[in-house]
């Protein structure tokens, strides 16, 4: 069982209100990053979509991912709410055969903004680290999955994007 899998089954009793809520705000949000953006919303809603069987939120997830590849210039290199994170999540759409395509053709926009920005930090570092090994085992060049030497495996990532979310949707009702 995936990791998505067992929290839509650990949230059982609120995932209708966490869907409803990225619904209706998922195009007031301002960045397209993978922890609280659009971008971990379409994840969710793709996960969602398999789990269920319901093809609605496949279909919104779609729309979301187009406005998602239209970056902004000015985004930083993180992977919470970056180029790497980005890079990251559309790598896992790939794998997960939620969208199709050759990686280098659907990352090039991506990898080029990658290339031309300068990598300030260690934090910076290790999240580009972390999109390039997921990259490479994609595409099936000697990387595992959860990778020993990344601070970031994919568990952490998917319940990252979670927690983000909910976080988010308890805020709003809280208003």
């Amino acid at each position: 069982m995936n990791d998505m899998k067992e929290l839509f089954i650990q949230y059982k009793g609120i995932l209708k209100d966490l869907l409803r809520y990225g619904v209706l705000k998922t195009e007031a949000l301002e960045h397209p990053g993978l922890y609280n953006g659009k971008l971990g919303i379409t994840i969710l809603f793709y996960e969602y979509s398999r789990y269920s069987g319901d093809a609605l939120y496949e279909q919104f997830a779609d729309e979301i991912l187009e406005s998602i590849m239209e970056l902004p210039d000015n985004l930083s290199l993180d992977l919470s709410d970056g180029l790497c994170g980005i890079g990251w999540g559309i790598t896992y759409l790939l794998r997960e055969r939620f969208i199709t395509g050759e990686i280098k053709d659907v990352l090039s926009d991506i990898d080029i903004k990658i290339q031309e920005t300068e990598i300030l930090n260690d934090d910076t570092l290790k999240d580009y680290h972390t999109y390039l090994m997921f990259r490479k085992e994609y595409i099936g060049e000697d990387a595992r999955r959860d990778l020993p030497y990344s601070p970031y495996r994919e568990s952490y990532i998917q319940k990252k994007i979670w927690e983000t979310c909910f976080s988010q949707n308890q805020l709003e009702m809280n208003q």
